[in-house]
């Protein structure tokens, strides 16, 4: 089995309260390690990192933003430091993006999750109407930015606008995902056709832009995971591991 990446997955108190976040779903219940480094694991983790030649790590969150790590900077330079190579992707909700800028200058990518341009929807799926300036987020973060946008009946009819106005931001990769759990909602993208797979997920080219629609369901995609209480998994799947 080929590992193609890893994920840091922190644990705390959040700055939203997604309704479909998979950490506010019934489970084992992870400590708070946001104020914690080194993290709990991290040596027995970075050590698998070499041994399986993984160099694409992403550090987010189960059911927290990683730009609450009190850590966040020592945190991606013991990476860098300790693991040859390392390219080092942060998955955010961007709330807090434009305060730690000089933060996530530091990572190679950055990953934003990004529900609606509409405030009214952003409260629905996220508990707070507080929409991001992507524009901005892009402009200053100055690294490649991916969007996330999860599908949601609250949203699915917005996804041509949101497509368009990520596009005139600069965006050039955005993932639309499905729900984890549940049937997938359906998607119009007119006649596009995939131009490649990744991981068992379609990938589009809309008007030069990237458009994976990511399915958790069909997803294969081996991966190192590692949790708030210094536990590893190698299962996809979160509610798995």
């Amino acid at each position: 089995m080929t590992h193609r990446m890893a994920n840091i997955l922190l644990s705390g108190r959040c700055n939203l309260r997604c309704p479909a976040c998979i950490g506010r779903q019934p489970g084992r219940v992870l400590p708070d390690n946001l104020e914690r480094f080194p993290l709990a694991g991290m040596a027995r983790f970075e050590a698998r990192l070499m041994r399986l030649g993984i160099r694409e790590i992403t550090i987010t969150g189960t059911n927290t933003d990683p730009l609450l790590h009190k850590h966040l900077g020592e945190l991606v330079a013991r990476l860098n430091a300790r693991v040859a190579g390392a390219r080092i992707n942060l998955h955010t909700n961007g709330v807090l993006a434009l305060e730690r800028l000089s933060v996530i200058r530091r990572c190679n990518r950055v990953c934003i999750s990004l529900p609606s341009f509409q405030p009214r929807t952003c409260r629905a799926m996220t508990g707070s109407s507080r929409v991001l300036d992507l524009e901005r987020i892009v402009q200053g973060v100055g690294i490649p930015v991916k969007v996330s946008v999860l599908l949601s009946p609250h949203n699915l009819e917005q996804i041509p606008s949101i497509l368009v106005r990520c596009r005139a931001a600069g965006v050039r990769r955005v993932v639309l995902r499905q729900l984890w759990h549940g049937p997938s909602l359906p998607l119009a993208l007119g006649d596009a056709e995939p131009v490649r797979w990744f991981a068992g997920n379609p990938v589009y080219n809309l008007d030069g832009m990237e458009v994976t629609v990511w399915s958790f369901g069909e997803t294969r995609l081996p991966c190192l995971n590692l949790f708030s209480d210094g536990s590893m998994s190698h299962a996809y799947l979160l509610h798995q591991a």
